[in-house]
């Protein structure tokens, strides 16, 4: 028996301690201009049942019955005939009895062509939860980032997964729309939420990637990135538009300025708009000095500005890494590219 398995290259924040298995390679879409995950790299294909289940079987003589979360991999495993998803969601329940959950990402045009009883079958065989990339609400934004899907089926899609039973996470990128398209880009991907229902809103704040399309985007001047301060107040107009939601905010990617925005709403919903306007309300020179010391790993939230010697020591990095008068936006780029 071999002992070596495949894997694909990304999984979502909060799989990072589970088994990964990898049901596809690579992404059938590969178009969305922030994405340089699969750019330039194989094409897209299935992987066979029986080579899944041997890897499976690989897996059981390297890890034991040990894991208890398993990710199905890579960007749209769902593309798989449902025999051969619901044949290896069986062969991992049988190999790992203790798994407790099993989950994947989906794309929305392919759970919104799925018919429903393909989805039940699927949940019914043990895929709890499904990753969605809804990205933005806003057509406008959806278009000008080749998304590949519209607003109206997106929320078809979120809402079939939710009929069917699966647990729902949808990824939200503040920042997305640029300067030209922030309001709309914050108030229609809330309403979308609120039409979907999802039970997890993960934030992944836009942060743009050289050699991307969306790089080329925006040296073409068709789209202007957001500063730190600028996503966060467009993400305090997201939150504002959920009012009356009910589901899980996370806050679990590296791009965060503030990790802290995390709770259940509505319950929290006030306590996190506080948390934006905590930062927002701060002068120009706390707000920099909080954004440089996230972005270089010295603190984590606003109150650690409050340490001793943290804003002296901060200033002093400052001085250090930006020459006088230059604009700390690019900076704060350059650090946040270094964890991309």
């Amino acid at each position: 028996m071999r002992s070596c398995y495949e894997q694909g290259p990304i999984r979502p924040p909060s799989e990072a301690m589970s088994l990964l298995v990898r049901v596809s390679r690579n992404c059938p879409w590969n178009r969305c201009a922030f994405c340089p995950v699969y750019k330039g790299g194989a094409g897209y294909s299935k992987r066979s049942v029986e080579e899944i289940l041997e890897d499976l079987d690989a897996m059981v003589e390297v890890h034991g019955d040990a894991p208890r979360t398993v990710f199905l991999q890579d960007a749209d495993p769902l593309l798989a005939p449902p025999d051969d998803l619901v044949a290896v969601l069986r062969g991992v329940r049988e190999r790992f009895p203790a798994v407790r959950r099993i989950t994947t990402y989906a794309r929305s045009r392919t759970l919104a062509r799925r018919p429903l009883e393909d989805l039940v079958r699927i949940r019914e065989a043990g895929l709890d939860r499904v990753h969605v990339g809804l990205e933005s609400g806003c057509e406008t934004v959806l278009d000008l980032v080749a998304k590949g899907v519209t607003a109206d089926q997106q929320i078809a899609a979120g809402r079939k997964a939710k009929e069917a039973g699966f647990e729902l996470s949808e990824y939200v990128m503040p920042g997305l729309g640029g300067r030209e398209h922030s309001a709309s880009h914050a108030d229609d991907t809330a309403a979308a939420v609120a039409a979907i229902e999802p039970d997890f809103v993960r934030l992944r704040s836009t942060s743009v990637v050289p050699g991307t399309p969306l790089a080329d985007i925006e040296e073409e001047g068709r789209w202007t990135g957001l500063g730190e301060i600028e996503t966060l107040a467009e993400i305090r107009r997201f939150l504002a538009g959920l009012d009356g939601a009910t589901l899980r905010l996370e806050s679990d990617h590296s791009m965060n300025l503030l990790m802290e925005l995390r709770g259940d709403l509505p319950d929290d919903l006030d306590r996190l708009l506080a948390v934006c306007d905590d930062l927002l309300g701060r002068s120009e020179e706390e707000r920099t000095l909080f954004a440089l010391g996230r972005r270089t790993g010295r603190l984590t939230r606003p109150a650690h500005l409050e340490r001793p010697g943290m804003r002296e020591h901060l200033a002093e990095l400052r001085d250090a890494l930006l020459p006088p008068g230059a604009d700390p936006e690019a900076l704060f780029l350059e650090l946040r590219r270094r964890f991309l």
